[in-house]
């Protein structure tokens, strides 16, 4: 097992027990009736309320598993880490997707439910031995010591809410580049699936543990057998998007190769979903409008480039970005010549550029790149 991979899966029992550890904070804070929220009056609540606010702390948590391993970039030494340092230096950077974590290695994906809910078990053992209401006989919070059959019920919960969880953000990683509607649509769907489990999660201490146990065992099977096929079609369409990727990056060498000796690219905005589109650029000697003469003699070559437009750094007034029918368009405007446009490409990375494009012409540099 590589290092790369231990960390990961630290970071899940981490997670794991960072969650059970907060959730046990508001048990114990409910246990005591203290009410930390209530205008400074420290005895606002039943401490009968406990186990119900402790596992609606857990069920929350669970719910948003598909976006906590988000991260903006890999880790570092990673392979993921390695082929970003190659990637398009020059344009505006992509940033992951807060539901990426459903493209990693399955075990690392669906170990997630299992070490979170066994975390949120014992925390709720933990729970049970210092509460003040013990709980009903009968139901899995009363029986939660006297069977196993409670706690198996906690597990299943617990387990399948994170896999439909991650179902949810298999689902929006899927869309995030092709359907933004619907990526933002589940996204929406993953913070309303939160509340709601949260807030109803507590029923399930006053099930009956046989009754408890059949209901979770349903909900764990079939979230599980949504989570497999969903997640391989999020890692299917990165595939797709990878390659787009890739065609953009033979479409920006073409690009580098038809520069001038001693000229060198400074920013680059085009359409990433159509490698045969036009590019527009700045380089230290000029602005340029570019387009492919053809897709390349390679998966891996780039081809020519033709230069349809250019004009000199010293005529750019700024840059701006406006819906129009044929698309979303992409201008730099000039000082005595007519504008260079682009119809297509990502509205927010072009929003990007044209602020970038509009600080070159204000103060001859590029804005400094936040730290990602």
């Amino acid at each position: 097992m590589t290092r790369d991979s231990r960390s990961r899966g630290s970071t899940t029992l981490v997670f794991g027990i960072g969650f059970a550890v907060f959730a046990s904070i508001a048990f114990f804070l409910a246990n005591a009736g203290i009410n930390p929220i209530s205008n400074h009056r420290f005895r606002g609540i039943n401490p009968d309320q406990a186990p119900g606010i402790g596992i609606l702390v857990l069920f929350f948590f669970s719910a948003v598993a598909a976006v906590v391993f988000y991260e903006d970039k890999p880790p570092a030494g990673s392979s993921a880490a390695r082929a970003q340092q190659t990637a398009d230096p020059h344009g505006v950077k992509r940033k992951h997707p807060p539901t990426a974590f459903v493209r990693n290695p399955w075990p690392r994906v669906f170990a997630v439910g299992p070490v979170w809910a066994v975390c949120g078990v014992i925390a709720a053992f933990i729970w049970h031995a210092f509460a003040m209401d013990t709980g009903n006989p009968g139901t899995v919070w009363g029986d939660l010591t006297a069977s196993p059959l409670p706690a198996i019920a906690l597990l299943f919960g617990l387990w399948s809410t994170v896999n439909f969880s991650l179902t949810l953000g298999a689902i929006a990683d899927a869309f995030h580049r092709t359907l933004w509607a619907v990526f933002l649509i589940v996204s929406v769907l993953i913070a309303i699936l939160a509340i709601t489990i949260g807030v109803m999660a507590s029923n399930i201490l006053t099930m009956s543990p046989p009754t408890g146990l059949a209901e979770t065992a349903v909900c764990l099977i079939i979230t599980t057998a949504a989570l497999i096929p969903a997640r391989l079609f999020a890692v299917a369409r990165a595939r797709v998007t990878n390659r787009i990727d890739a065609a953009h990056e033979t479409r920006l060498q073409s690009l580098l190769t038809a520069l001038a000796p001693g000229e060198n690219l400074m920013l680059h905005f085009a359409d990433r979903e159509n490698p045969a589109g036009q590019i527009l650029a700045a380089t230290n000697q000029r602005l340029l409008l570019a387009a492919p003469a053809s897709t390349g003699t390679g998966p891996t070559r780039p081809g020519q480039i033709r230069i349809l437009d250019q004009a000199h750094p010293g005529q750019l007034r700024g840059a701006s970005t406006a819906f129009r029918p044929a698309g979303h368009t992409t201008s730099a405007h000039f000082r005595d010549r007519p504008d260079m446009e682009l119809v297509g490409g990502d509205p927010s990375e072009a929003d990007k550029f044209a602020e970038a494009l509009t600080s070159l012409a204000a103060t001859g540099r590029l804005p400094q790149e936040e730290d990602t």
